[in-house]
């Protein structure tokens, strides 16, 4: 059986790639314009590309090792007792929006089709994973700050 301490600590881990990336892009696009004039192919392409490739693989790590948590800890049981709030809303097939509570957040991460990074806002980025299946659900927002939160409760 897996440790939960050590779990946890991935789970940490796999936030501060995901964070580090919302919170990062916006700053590095804004400085690289400013200050790289020309064609800077292998740095968009390392700021633009790969460095979302990663944050992607961080996010489905991440709701893996959540699930993993959960199952150990009961932690979904534990907030529904709890009622803790949505950390996001879900668009369901028929357009109804309904919250986005814990193990549906891991649901929709490990099972979207793909995942699109809504960073305008600098206080308040998002990450939209498109379903896979749209007659079940058509888009899940996760609030990264809710998701955060979620996370610094976790002991490691």
């Amino acid at each position: 059986m897996h440790k939960t301490p050590e779990i946890a600590l991935l789970i940490h881990e796999n936030l501060w790639v995901v964070i580090s990336f919302a919170f990062g892009r916006p700053v590095i696009a804004n400085f690289v314009d400013k200050r790289f004039e020309g064609e800077w192919k292998y740095l968009n392409k390392t700021i633009y590309e790969r460095a979302e490739i990663r944050a992607d693989r961080a996010l489905l790590e991440m709701a893996t090792q959540l699930r993993v948590l959960d199952d150990a800890e009961q932690l979904d049981a534990y907030f529904s007792q709890i009622k803790r709030s949505p950390m996001g809303t879900v668009v369901q097939g028929d357009g109804k929006k309904t919250g986005l509570h814990f193990r549906d957040l891991t649901n929709k991460i490990m099972h979207a089709e793909k995942f699109e990074w809504a960073l305008s806002d600098p206080d308040n980025p998002k990450v939209i994973c498109h379903s896979n299946d749209v007659t079940r659900w058509q888009y899940a927002e996760i609030d990264l700050t809710a998701l955060m939160a979620l996370i610094g409760m976790l002991m490691h």
